[in-house]
């Protein structure tokens, strides 16, 4: 439980870019974060943050481009945070329930102090993929026409980034450090192979069941005891299940 107030903290924020196409759009994300005093930028398997094009259009935040962190993967990029938000301009069962930039602003103040946070968004063209977003906790939209729901990447990354740093002024309580993606992926693997051996999850399609509980655990804003309460569970359904098979 809180036992304090806190205030957003926009430094524990980093901007994923999963597989972006064009360095301009990079370098028009670069001067959004920094408008939005957001400095950390991470880039999936991308066009370089050091082209030319993304200077052009960086306009004095060159710096983040220059910093920016360059990963093979959205699992190895998001390995040491705590939470992690997907955006999609689509929906559907697997990607609920969506908030909007300021549900989702709200959600995140609380928990900016003592956790790391990563905004991801997908590619130009693709978004993201189911798959990269079970790796993700929670789900943003931004609402826009149905007619045309896709924004430029630069301009989704500017509206969630301002939400935010309007939220930096509000106060909400502080909660406690939450597990990191990495714990909660060892965990997820720890469930998928135990629910398996006692026959739980499909052998052919284990994933379709996983999903839902990504989701569900993923909603629920887990602490880094809560992991170790479930590892231990997921142990002792183990250790129960090789003493029965030895004694068979």
């Amino acid at each position: 439980m809180a036992d304090m107030e806190a205030k957003i903290d926009l430094d524990n924020i980093a901007i994923i870019l999963v597989r972006p196409r064009f360095p301009e759009n990079m370098g028009s994300v670069a001067r959004a974060m920094k408008n939005m005093g957001i400095h950390r930028l991470i880039v999936v398997d991308g066009c370089s943050p050091l082209h030319m094009n993304a200077y052009k259009l960086a306009s004095g935040a060159e710096e983040i481009l220059e910093r920016a962190e360059e990963c093979p993967t959205l699992s190895e990029a998001i390995s040491g945070m705590e939470c992690i938000v997907g955006t999609t301009s689509e929906t559907g069962k697997e990607r609920t329930p969506l908030l909007t930039p300021k549900e989702l602003a709200t959600k995140l103040i609380p928990i900016s102090k003592k956790n790391f946070i990563g905004l991801v968004f997908g590619s130009e063209k693709e978004g993201l993929t189911n798959e990269e977003l079970s790796l993700c906790h929670l789900y943003a939209r931004i609402p826009s026409s149905e007619s045309f729901p896709s924004l430029n990447l630069a301009q989704a990354v500017m509206v969630l980034c301002y939400e935010l740093f309007q939220s930096s002024a509000a106060t909400l309580r502080q909660s406690a450090k939450m597990a990191s993606s990495g714990q909660m992926e060892k965990m997820f693997a720890h469930m998928e192979s135990t629910l398996l051996s006692i026959g739980f999850l499909e052998e052919e399609n284990p994933k379709r069941i996983m999903r839902t509980l990504r989701r569900l655990f993923g909603r629920s804003r887990m602490e880094e005891r809560d992991v170790q309460i479930l590892q231990g569970i997921w142990s002792r359904v183990d250790w129960i299940l090789m003493k029965d098979k030895g004694r068979g």
